[in-house]
């Protein structure tokens, strides 16, 4: 008997339901659910969905009428996630579906290539299955291409689905669409929702793309691997898909969606490094004099001149082959030019200042560096002094949100902005040799609203301040910590 007809045998029987019942029920002839039952056929596919919700939700009350919703939660070794039962009878009849078509041969089939799938459920299932196969089988650097948009894929929890996709040597380049109107009207859960996004999808390298029509809209296609075609019910969610594994088909779907999506105007890029060239990005998103820092991985500026010292010894030592010590002492000017007269708003979330109290790591463009305890010390100091002769400097932690634990939901991605011009930069430490660290935004309004969401966490309840008036404050809260958390480590 195949998986299908077991299932259903089963539920009539536990429930002591009657062919003639269920028929009722659902609206079905009873001559169909009889060859259902006994194997000799499967509801078709475009009426399954709404078949396995109709009979579902009729066993379920039917169960509780009779006391037994514990009872076929045993049978059926449901697991107890909170959903309720009409939602696991459905689960569980869609899979032995899918289960007895994959028997039978029919098109739905493992071996074929083309499925079809209807059901919220059964399409997250579906392109689950296809992400944890291919992504975590990758044999080289992926490309996935997205041309939906991103507030649609969000909602739909895709970006979940890729991080649970483990694979220790390879990730993708992502190529994705955003609706700039749609996003700056949907601030500032939009701009919370995509820093998440690439905070917690460290290892692949995004590329977000405009997209301002409906051509080629809604497919995800991941190279030499599969095309997964969706639509959207009224809500945005994804109620219907196809997926093609058949490598022609998909490989002309990738050569179009990729001509498509690369002629679009591109609102953030990955990038190895901002580089190091005189009068190059680095040297121009620094002529200006009122920034706005999001630091997650340390403090690369206000360092102690012992510091750009010790850069200069160990480039002279090879370590930095990529750098020069002119260009250290270029920084250095920078820096001590800006601190002294620049506008800046820095903030911190607790849990990145005690990781680089405990550490002293901070990564500057192609340099990482670790502090001793002495210069971490110096560099505190140098913070107070400077922010006591700069008033237009403002440091701030943002305290863990309720409920969330003091040791636990760490950010690695850091946001640099001076309101015109902003990127992203990723804790090196944390991403893959291919992954490249940097993200450099593009577009002007998508520059705009990820300044306003940052500036925003400064008036959230969790933010503490501290500017010239009570920056002696800030020294007595930070110097007890760092001594202990260097001793821990056997620093001190």
């Amino acid at each position: 008997m195949n998986p299908y007809a077991e299932v259903l045998k089963q539920l009539l029987q536990y429930t002591e339901t009657k062919y003639t019942t269920l028929s009722q029920a659902i609206d079905y002839d009873m001559s169909y659910i009889s060859k259902w039952v006994n194997g000799a056929r499967l509801p078709a596919s475009r009426h399954a969905d709404r078949i396995h919700e109709d009979m579902a939700r009729f066993f379920a009350n039917t169960a509780q009428k009779q006391h037994q919703e514990g009872d076929l939660k045993r049978i059926f070794s449901f697991a107890d996630d909170g959903q309720d039962l009409a939602f696991h009878l459905y689960d569980l009849l869609s899979r032995a579906y899918r289960q007895a078509q994959t028997r039978k041969g029919k098109s739905e089939s493992r071996d074929q290539a083309i499925h079809f799938y209807a059901g919220r459920a059964d399409c997250h299932t579906a392109l689950c299955q296809l992400l944890h196969q291919y992504l975590e089988g990758l044999q080289s650097q992926g490309m996935l291409v997205m041309t939906g948009q991103f507030h649609v894929l969000d909602q739909n929890g895709i970006w979940q689905l890729l991080e649970e996709c483990h694979n220790d040597r390879w990730s993708c380049d992502v190529h994705l669409g955003l609706k700039m109107d749609v996003f700056a009207d949907h601030m500032p859960q939009a701009a919370s929702s995509l820093y998440q996004c690439l905070d917690h999808l460290l290892t692949y390298n995004f590329t977000m793309h405009e997209i301002d029509h409906e051509s080629y809209r809604n497919i995800i296609v991941l190279k030499d691997a599969f095309a997964y075609l969706y639509y959207v019910d009224g809500d945005d969610y994804i109620d219907m898909c196809l997926t093609i594994t058949d490598p022609a088909q998909v490989r002309e779907i990738y050569k179009k969606c990729c001509a498509y999506m690369m002629v679009q105007p591109v609102l953030m890029e990955p990038r190895q490094s901002l580089g190091m060239e005189k009068f190059g990005y680095r040297d121009i998103f620094f002529t200006s004099n009122n920034y706005l820092f999001f630091l997650t991985n340390g403090l690369e500026f206000l360092l102690p001149d012992e510091v750009y010292t010790s850069l200069c010894q160990l480039i002279d030592e090879g370590k930095y082959p990529n750098a020069t010590k002119e260009w250290v002492r270029r920084i250095q000017y920078i820096w001590y030019r800006i601190i002294e007269q620049g506008r800046m708003k820095i903030i911190m979330p607790k849990n990145s200042i005690i990781r680089y109290l405990e550490t002293g790591c901070f990564y500057l463009t192609d340099m990482n560096y670790q502090m001793t305890p002495d210069e971490r010390k110096a560099q505190l100091n140098l913070i107070v002094e400077k922010m006591k002769q700069n008033p237009a400097i403002t440091y701030g932690i943002l305290l863990p949100a309720s409920g969330e634990s003091s040791y636990t939901n760490f950010s690695n991605l850091a946001f640099y902005g001076n309101h015109t011009s902003a990127f992203f930069k990723k804790n090196t430490h944390h991403i893959l040799p291919q992954t490249k660290p940097i993200y450099l935004l593009n577009n002007s309004q998508l520059i705009g609203c990820m300044h306003d969401f940052f500036d925003g966490l400064s008036h959230s309840p969790q933010y503490k301040g501290f500017s010239a008036e009570n920056v002696d404050a800030l020294r007595g809260l930070i110097t007890p910590l760092m001594m202990v958390l260097t001793e821990e480590n056997g620093d001190a």
